[in-house]
């Protein structure tokens, strides 16, 4: 087996892709009405996003965990865009920023 895509469920997937597609700059590729696909990219496994009719209002169980060294420009861009700031995490060992995308979908940054 191998993976096919990581699937985020929302109520309007062409927005998501498009809002997706900014934060880790890969364009969208496919647009199947019900589902939108990013392009294919080496730093990334596929990615799509499929049309639900409602947003669960439960936490999601699996989101990506994105990793940069620039980690304070970074967060700020995601501000900007459209990120909303769940929960920051400083320990000795590690800085990360838990976000939420305009679903609700968490997602998390981490300084590398």
């Amino acid at each position: 087996m191998q993976i096919h895509a990581i699937t985020i469920n929302t109520v309007n997937p062409q927005k998501l892709a498009a809002w997706w597609s900014e934060v880790i700059g890969i364009p969208v590729a496919n647009d199947y009405g019900i589902i939108v696909q990013l392009a294919s990219s080496p730093g990334f496994p596929p990615i799509q996003f499929q049309r639900i009719d409602k947003i669960p209002t439960i936490d999601n169980n699996v989101f990506l965990g994105l990793a940069t060294s620039n980690f304070d420009s970074e967060t700020e861009r995601l501000v900007q865009i459209g990120a909303t700031i769940f929960k920051k995490f400083e320990l000795p060992q590690i800085r990360y920023t838990t976000f939420t995308d305009p679903d609700g979908n968490k997602f998390d940054l981490v300084a590398r």
